[in-house]
């Protein structure tokens, strides 16, 4: 297999939805979007590469006969990513932008940094009944710290990381950098687990399906066999509880 074929194929999988699932012809497997296998595949590979994939950690199982990209598949994708210039390891746990930056100098220079979310602005244009914004201040700022506070907490992980362990402090008491930025760590995601476990679970799915994991509104209905519009709803008394969380 190719290297380029193999990428193709990641890239195809790392779309929403998407498995790789046993072809038709019972030889391989292919590359089916949103799941529906009724459809011609839009990459295919040979089995034995399948599971040279699922060796590596780059793929896992997801049912019979069925794979899903990885968090160290999406990783390494972003890893390979041509554009990702002299930030290849931060590039592995979040995503890039290039932004112009000015120096003392004033003359500009292009460099990547870490992309902000579109999820928020998403929040903040949402309409409401009247006119106006759907969301109230507190509620978008609710939804601000909630992701503030999980990016800073994913920052770095690898698979498998335990959070429920202490930092390991030295015998002369003074921990080292690495060890305050894992203490760092271990205390946002501890503020993100705290807020949602404060919250009625429908209203924590929604929050956290929407802040966290980006869904839209209409799939997070669909998923849930919820009326048209009201996901909407459900979100705004989700951060309004949030919002009375981070206050206390």
């Amino acid at each position: 297999m190719s290297a380029r074929v193999e990428e193709r194929v990641l890239l195809r999988l790392a779309a929403h939805g998407a498995v790789l699932a046993r072809d038709r012809d019972g030889i391989g497997y292919g590359v089916f979007t949103g799941g529906d296998r009724r459809r011609r595949p839009t990459a295919r590979l040979l089995a034995v590469s399948v599971r040279q994939l699922e060796a590596d950690g780059v793929i896992v199982a997801r049912g019979k006969d069925a794979f899903v990209l990885s968090d160290a598949g999406r990783a390494r994708l972003r890893r390979e990513d041509d554009d990702v210039g002299e930030a290849p390891f931060l590039a592995q746990h979040v995503e890039l932008e290039a932004r112009v930056v000015v120096d003392a100098d004033r003359s500009e220079r292009v460099v990547r940094g870490v992309a902000r979310s579109n999820v928020l602005r998403k929040l903040a244009a949402l309409p409401g009944v009247d006119g106006g914004l759907w969301l109230s201040a507190s509620e978008l700022q609710a939804a601000q710290m909630l992701r503030n506070d999980w990016e800073a907490s994913q920052a770095g992980l690898t698979r498998g990381s335990d959070w429920s362990a202490p930092p390991i402090g030295s015998s002369r008491g003074a921990s080292n950098a690495q060890e305050r930025a894992m203490a760092a760590r271990c205390d946002r995601a501890r503020r993100v687990a705290d807020a949602l476990n404060a919250l009625a679970p429908p209203l924590r799915r929604i929050v956290e399906r929407v802040c966290l994991n980006e869904d839209g509104l209409e799939a997070i209905e669909r998923g849930e066999g919820w009326p048209s519009r009201s996901a909407k709803l459900a979100l705004k008394l989700g951060l309004a509880q949030l919002a009375q969380a981070f206050a206390r």
